[in-house]
């Protein structure tokens, strides 16, 4: 009887411990082109407020240029460039490189360039977070 507990408490454990949560498994975007909206877990300019009341984002197009655009009271701001996709063993990275100085450009070292990398869950995200320019985008479809 000992021994059907123990088999029982066993199998029970070794059922509870799989994991089999969709959110988990990683999201292969292959399509980098398109508009990337950010996200509410992602807050500009180290501000949660700010993404409540503004729109910011990406469009990357084919021809490897972007427009990155914030949308905050009503006024429109812009900034473009050129962008490329360096891939890796630690995965898709994307140098976007400004075509004039912006308050757009998320950077901690200044300049024209802000860097984002692709996470295994479809996201977008800034790389400038040691410096609280946080942001997570996703595609829009």
């Amino acid at each position: 009887m000992k021994r059907l507990l123990l088999l029982f408490v066993l199998s029970l454990s070794l059922v509870s411990c799989s994991n089999d949560d969709v959110d988990d498994k990683p999201v292969v975007v292959t399509d980098y082109y398109g508009k990337w909206v950010q996200t509410s877990e992602g807050t500009p300019f180290a501000a949660a407020d700010v993404v409540k009341t503004s729109e910011l984002y990406y469009e990357l197009n084919r021809d490897n240029t972007f427009v990155k655009t914030l949308i905050f009271e009503g006024k429109t701001t812009k900034a473009s460039g050129t962008f490329e996709v360096i891939k890796n063993e630690t995965g898709s990275h994307f140098l976007l490189t400004f075509s004039l100085e912006s308050f757009l450009i998320s950077s901690c070292t200044g300049g024209l360039q802000e860097s984002l990398t692709l996470d295994n869950k479809g996201y977008l995200n800034d790389n400038a977070g040691m410096c609280d320019r946080y942001g997570k985008y996703k595609k829009v479809k």
